[in-house]
């Protein structure tokens, strides 16, 4: 291998994007944020991963984002609920029914103004000068053009042949230079943060000042197409700038999985383990359709990534980690049939409690049990996310534990490593 050119993706998630925080601080240690993002080439992110890496590029420690996902006045301010008067009269109807937008897009973007002062002042293509490091530490971040109706991605990188900008000026053997984009990082996390339907009250805009410019500036979560794991974009912007598949390591952090089995022919300690089936309608057809964008796209990220420097599929590779804990039922033989039953270290009610918690959660009871969900996985007590599982969700492909993808990580090199 060449000079390894290494990837930090992460996963959408809201709240649930402590679990990316934690993971980064027992990996890395407490180090300043920039001194973390220096030890990658790209960093790409969706929605709250992207807060967390505009986080790291604000240069908080790994300790001082986790007070902010613990803080309900950060929180509730991101998740700024929208009174009855902010309400379109539609709005109103379908809440009743428990569909529509909760929260206002503006005083999000005011929220992230102040938490985010150094990266909200220059363009996204200067904040690797601000990082610092041997070599820049360029960022890619997924949204969803409301207006075209198809995916966007903001880059620092100005010279990315994978810029739509680029690619024309090759085939139009235009001359002209290309220009560059002033739109900032935390404008950028803006419209990668802003879930609709259930969510948000408007798409996000690039500019509150001039909303009538004439451009595309309206944008919702980079999941709506597809993205919530921005992994495949990541290796795509990758490949077109020339780095061998050979030459990439990757670390790709999700925001928790839930995985219940179908029901079946095997017994079960507790009905809530078992997937339910629900009646189409309306309503259950579009909660449906919100939660989908957050299942299988992000899975079949992983694995087609995979399959792209892997095409031989190996049982794991150490240049490619996906780390991301399950809530999932164990497989066990109970008076000698084969039982789904509660995973050790967690309650039957803390399991039930985390397969309904949403990812706005603003509660400290439910942040603390996000908490606690993701110290069972850094401890091995729950199972990573494979890359692919067999039917009784057994790892086929990919990382069994936290532990065993962390010890691969750590062999990347020695300044991966945690000064002790």
């Amino acid at each position: 291998m060449n000079t390894p050119y290494r990837i930090l993706s992460m996963d959408g998630g809201g709240s649930w994007s402590i679990i990316q925080i934690k993971t980064l601080k027992h990996i890395f240690g407490d180090l300043p944020g920039r001194e973390i993002l220096q030890k990658f080439d790209l960093v790409a992110a969706n929605s709250g991963g992207s807060i967390v890496a505009a986080g790291l590029a604000e240069n908080y420690r790994p300790s001082e984002l986790e007070q902010f996902f613990k803080d309900p006045s950060i929180l509730n301010s991101i998740y700024s609920k929208l009174n009855f008067g902010e309400r379109r009269f539609f709005d109103r109807i379908t809440r009743l029914g428990g569909v529509g937008p909760r929260y206002s897009t503006r005083r999000k973007y005011d929220t992230f103004l102040k938490l985010l002062p150094q990266v909200s002042s220059i363009p996204m293509y200067e904040v690797p000068a601000l990082i610092g490091g041997e070599r820049p530490t360029h960022f890619l971040i997924v949204a969803f053009d409301y207006n075209r109706n198809r995916s966007k991605f903001f880059r620092s990188d100005t010279h990315s042949k994978s810029r739509t900008v680029t690619i024309y000026s090759a085939y139009d053997n235009s001359s002209e230079q290309i220009s560059k984009s002033d739109i900032t990082l935390t404008q950028a996390i803006h419209t990668s943060t802003n879930a609709p339907i259930n969510y948000f009250d408007e798409p996000a805009l690039l500019d509150y000042n001039t909303p009538d410019s004439g451009e595309s500036d309206r944008y919702w979560d980079g999941a709506v197409g597809g993205y919530n794991n921005p992994i495949l974009s990541a290796i795509v912007e990758t490949v077109t700038n020339g780095v061998s598949l050979n030459d990439i390591q990757v670390l790709s952090i999700g925001t928790g999985h839930i995985s219940l089995p179908l029901k079946d022919n095997l017994h079960t300690t507790h009905d809530f383990l078992i997937e339910k089936n629900i009646s189409p309608s309306f309503v259950n057809d579009v909660l449906k359709m919100t939660t989908a964008i957050l299942g299988d796209p992000p899975d079949a990220a992983t694995y087609m990534s995979y399959a792209i420097m892997y095409p031989d599929l190996p049982v794991r590779s150490q240049n490619f980690v996906r780390l991301n804990p399950m809530l999932q039922p164990n497989l066990m033989s109970i008076k000698d049939k084969l039982t789904w039953t509660i995973p050790e270290g967690l309650t039957a009610t803390e399991f039930e409690q985390l397969t309904k918690l949403d990812f706005d959660a603003t509660d400290l009871k439910d942040v603390e049990l996000l908490e606690h969900f993701t110290n069972l996985w850094l401890n091995d007590k729950l199972p990573n996310q494979p890359i692919r599982n067999d039917k009784h969700m057994k790892c086929l492909l990919g990382h069994e534990t936290f532990s065993q993808g962390w010890n691969d990580v750590l062999r990347w090199s020695p300044s991966i490593k945690v000064d002790s």
